[in-house]
């Protein structure tokens, strides 16, 4: 076969149809991100510009990669010998030197041991109390979720999805709960920095509960938000520490009603992000953010926000 055997298609094909090429918003990377500060976001998730230090890139990819290869050595799926058996201490820092090498290649690392220390002993914590109930429950990590909003296309990464076997099963919501791993302390919430933090993390859980009932045809029966770094310096702990874990139950709530503002909100979010890409105006919060997000920000020295709170830093 020629291409002259394709000459007889000619005027079946309308040359003048065009692909109209949507943008990809994540829930976490676009919008939880410009919510937290727009300058940065513009500057760094759209101008491109490389941070000096990627001290928070370097945290949060380490403990979400680390996470992912213990469930899988658990499954099997990365030797057919370790399946069902439970990560011991010399695994997870087999793994954990393996990404963490990964990411230096790409230019991402710790900016000291003590950071690195830390990332390790929270990873070992968290399997040594977590793994042998969670593990065997695993259903499925690092879940894929999306929908076209019509303008552009909502996706999310869910971390874990995990069969729920203590409670009944309801009509509309599946027996499954969705995890997400935040590498950081639980938000102080006695301050308004915190609060609104922890809602954006409550709004991003409803939204993919949102994207999983599209895909799934039901709700998930709970969310879940796990902070890693409560489990610092809590070696041999027997039970998880209250405010290690956030949890929504789906069936207490209106789910349908948090759903709408929750996406309402991001909605909104994409609006601004757009029109801000639209004129590549990045200019600093009206408010300044808190101090997690402006602590590791190089554009600091120079921002409206904060003002001469912090000096010039260098690399």
């Amino acid at each position: 076969m020629s291409w002259r055997d394709y000459s007889l298609l000619k005027g079946e094909i309308d040359e003048t149809s065009e692909t109209l090429d949507k943008e990809k918003y994540g829930i976490t990377s676009d919008i939880i991100s410009f919510q937290l500060c727009r300058r940065q976001y513009g500057f760094f998730a759209v101008r491109g510009y490389q941070p000096a230090h990627v001290v928070q890139y370097w945290y949060g990819m380490v403990v979400h990669q680390v996470l992912d290869k213990l469930h899988l050595h658990y499954q099997g799926l990365l030797d057919k010998n370790t399946k069902g058996q439970i990560p011991s201490n010399e695994d997870v820092e087999k793994y954990f030197n393996y990404v963490d090498e990964s990411l230096r290649a790409r230019g991402v690392r710790a900016i000291n041991h003590d950071l690195r220390d830390t990332a390790l002993s929270v990873l070992k914590i968290f399997n040594e109390l977590e793994g042998p109930s969670l593990y065997p429950k695993v259903i499925d990590t690092e879940c894929d979720l999306q929908s076209d909003q019509g303008d552009f296309v909502l996706h999310g990464v869910v971390d874990l999805l995990k069969e729920n076997t203590y409670e009944e099963k309801l009509k509309g919501f599946d027996k499954v709960e969705i995890w997400d791993y935040k590498g950081t302390q639980f938000p102080d919430t006695s301050n308004k920095y915190g609060e609104e933090r922890l809602n954006r993390y409550i709004f991003q859980m409803f939204v993919y509960a949102y994207l999983y009932k599209l895909k799934n045809g039901k709700y998930p029966l709970k969310a879940k938000l796990y902070f890693m770094n409560e489990l610092f310096g809590k070696a041999g702990i027997e039970e998880t520490p209250p405010e290690a874990i956030y949890e929504i139950n789906f069936k207490d709530v209106e789910v349908s009603s948090n759903i709408e503002k929750a996406l309402g909100n991001f909605y909104d979010t994409v609006a601004e992000i757009e029109f801000n890409r639209k004129y590549d105006k990045w200019e600093a919060p009206d408010e300044k953010p808190d101090s997690e997000t402006c602590d590791i920000c190089d554009l600091r020295w120079n921002c409206a926000s904060v003002g001469k709170r912090f000096p010039m830093r260098y690399p």
